[in-house]
């Protein structure tokens, strides 16, 4: 990530939901030097500019009436709202600033996760308090130079000695609260997709080869029942053909002839005769 800011300058910051006029503040030095909450308003004050420090990757926002012994944090990650307080690398004093497609900034705390952004609440009508929260409106920021109040220090200028590291960068989620367990899900549905692409295209492939290769067989079956179909019929008509035939021709063939057969008396008397051609017997009359 490059730098959006010059470290060495003051600015201004404003919300989309407010005029230009109306900045983040704490409403003035504290005689103690001890940070007072902060808001939005006109007043015009010195703790409404702000340094914005970049290293390592992140942004510390430092105000100028306090130096570099306070910067923009949340006590906890599960606190929502950011106030000033002893400066440190963790991970609640480090912010994410991008850019919306307006033009304008967005900044998210780095131990809360992309899931809500530094915005205004709109429950106090007395007070504009800064808070995290979801909503996009008021979560615009603008950040105007405000060359009058000249440069920074040179302890302002100087490196942290250490900075605490985020498991994942803020862009994808962090390692605190609840943002932790959506991001995961994020992470496991897209590791699956491969899988669920990878199955589909082989899936595809098995449509394309083994499915054509089945079809084939399946007509090749067909053909070859048909076949044995047309086959049998016709042996089944030739066995009944000749079974008809058979059935037609009488078992018997009776022949008549008359033969001439001497008789006792001497003379020849026509006899008919009547012959079993299958069984040799023959009748006289």
């Amino acid at each position: 990530m490059s730098n959006l800011f010059d470290s060495n300058s003051y600015y201004l910051l404003s919300s989309d939901r407010y005029p230009k006029g109306v900045y983040l503040n704490d409403g003035g030095h504290n005689p103690e030097d001890i940070p007072a909450a902060l808001f939005l308003d006109s007043k015009g004050v010195s703790s409404q500019n702000w340094q914005v420090f970049f290293q390592e990757g992140v942004y510390f926002l430092r105000n100028y009436d306090y130096g570099a012994g306070y910067q923009l944090a949340l006590k906890t990650a599960a606190d929502s709202k950011p106030q000033l307080l002893p400066s440190s690398g963790d991970l609640t004093q480090q912010w994410n600033i991008t850019v919306w497609p307006d033009g304008t900034r967005k900044l998210v705390n780095m131990a809360v996760g992309v899931f809500q952004y530094l915005g205004v609440s709109n429950n106090s009508a007395a007070d504009i308090i800064p808070v995290m929260n979801t909503a996009e409106d008021g979560s615009h920021w603008t950040f105007d130079i405000n060359s009058s109040a000249g440069e920074v220090s040179d302890a302002m200028a100087s490196p942290m000695s250490s900075i605490a590291k985020a498991t994942t960068t803020a862009a994808a989620t962090s390692t605190a609260r609840s943002a932790t367990t959506p991001a995961t899900a994020t992470e496991s549905s897209t590791t699956a997709a491969p899988v669920v692409a990878s199955a589909t295209s082989k899936y595809n492939s098995l449509s394309g080869g083994v499915i054509a290769g089945i079809v084939v067989g399946a007509v090749a079956l067909i053909a070859f029942l048909v076949a044995a179909f047309l086959v049998c019929s016709r042996k089944r008509k030739r066995a009944r053909a000749r079974q008809h035939t058979s059935s037609t021709i009488p078992p018997t063939v009776e022949a008549s002839k008359y033969s001439d057969i001497p008789s006792s008396d001497g003379h020849n008397k026509k006899a008919r005769t009547r012959t079993n051609v299958q069984g040799g017997a023959v009748e006289m009359a």
